[in-house]
């Protein structure tokens, strides 16, 4: 019998299961889908569980659909020996690390279990702050223990090669995608003012959340009638005090995390999608901008390294310079004023979409993990050259 647990930096998914159980909503996209799909391979294989490290209390309990459900309230970083405890209590066979814990990876590579990495995170960074960071993680993954590597989407894992990580080991995924862009008809403009720039996401400087604030009041000043409305998680104080000190608290709405649906609900209303990421956010690819595509409204996105070759300026989206408000608020504006432009980036989104869809969704890369004698089967599939 097969015991397969997959660790997680965070995503309560006991909370995530009893959401759903008593509304049927999820607040991210995949919450569902991998709890059915850890159920599926629970049946097949023995057993599945999944450890989720930051959690507000430590638990362990199996859902009713066979998965156990671990939370550790503890870092993965400075707790890690909290974490490893958890997992020799769990006694896998096979252990996934989706993310790069480089202190909880090294620990694994001495223990007797099948080992497998799962990023959704980039690596385009400088040698020196990859250091700082991830330690020595391209050489723990190249040790042969280490069976593949997966990340979220082709940009991402050329990352994975860009950093040295064996090319062989290397396995592109993606969640599946229940909307379509192709299930709305194009939009021929952004409405009626206030025009609403919508960002979701985690509230982090890295995301861009201060940028998109400032170009905000940037477009105010320049008498166009721009709101902001900001979906998410994270240091809400700072960035409504950023809003007070720019003079425009009462255009730029906070809203908390919302239901996966009810994001779908706000980026159709809203003018654009935001996504204004800095360089120095490890992006794989972000669930928003497939999200945005299916909205049909139109992106505005920095030109962070992971969107190139998908979000083209003029084509696409419209791009803006990272960690540059005043960039940010020249495309927004062009995309509001120009309505030939907004309506060509509407009904580029199908196109869009397309390009962006990966054959090996999470739950099948698992799948077929677990069904391999040796993680040397079948070979590296992502286009990483």
């Amino acid at each position: 019998m097969k015991r397969l647990l997959v660790v997680q930096y965070a995503g309560d998914y006991r909370q995530a299961w009893r959401q759903i159980a008593e509304s049927g909503t999820e607040n991210y996209q995949a919450h569902r889908y991998v709890l059915d799909s850890m159920a599926g391979l629970a049946r097949d294989h023995g057993a599945a569980g999944l450890l989720c490290c930051r959690t507000e209390e430590r638990y362990s309990e199996v859902l009713p659909n066979g998965v156990t459900v671990i939370g550790g309230a503890a870092s993965a970083d400075r707790d890690w020996r909290d974490i490893a405890g958890l997992i020799e209590a769990f006694a896998p066979t096979h252990l996934v690390l989706h993310g790069p814990m480089t202190r909880l990876l090294a620990w694994t590579l001495q223990r007797p279990w099948r080992l497998a990495c799962i990023f959704a995170d980039s690596f385009e960074i400088s040698w020196l702050r990859r250091r700082l960071i991830y330690g020595a993680l391209p050489a723990l993954l190249n040790r042969p223990k280490v069976e593949w590597v997966a990340n979220h989407g082709e940009n991402a894992c050329r990352s994975l090669r860009a950093i040295g990580v064996d090319p062989a080991k290397i396995r592109v995924w993606d969640f599946p995608h229940d909307r379509k862009p192709h299930d709305l008809p194009p939009r021929t403009g952004p409405g009626d003012p206030p025009y609403v720039m919508l960002y979701v996401g985690a509230l982090l400087a890295s995301k861009g959340v201060g940028d998109l604030i400032r170009a905000v009041a940037l477009l105010r000043g320049r008498g166009l009638p721009v709101e902001a409305r900001i979906v998410g998680g994270g240091d809400r104080a700072r960035f409504e005090a950023l809003a007070r000190r720019c003079g425009i608290a009462g255009h730029v709405h906070f809203t908390g995390t919302l239901p996966n649906a009810q994001v779908a609900e706000e980026m159709r209303r809203a003018a654009l999608v935001a996504v204004p990421s800095r360089h120095s956010y490890p992006e794989g690819f972000p669930l928003t901008v497939y999200e945005a595509l299916c909205s049909r409204t139109p992106i505005v996105a920095s030109d962070h390294p992971m969107f190139a070759g998908h979000l083209v300026d003029g084509r696409t989206a419209t791009v803006h310079a990272e960690r540059n408000p005043r960039s940010l608020a020249l495309t927004a504006e062009r995309l509001l004023t120009d309505a030939p432009l907004y309506e060509a980036l509407s009904r580029a989104a199908p196109a869009c979409w397309e390009g962006l869809q990966t054959d090996r969704k999470w739950g099948d890369l698992l799948a077929d993990w677990l069904s391999c004698d040796n993680g040397a089967a079948a070979g590296g599939d992502a286009k990483t050259g």
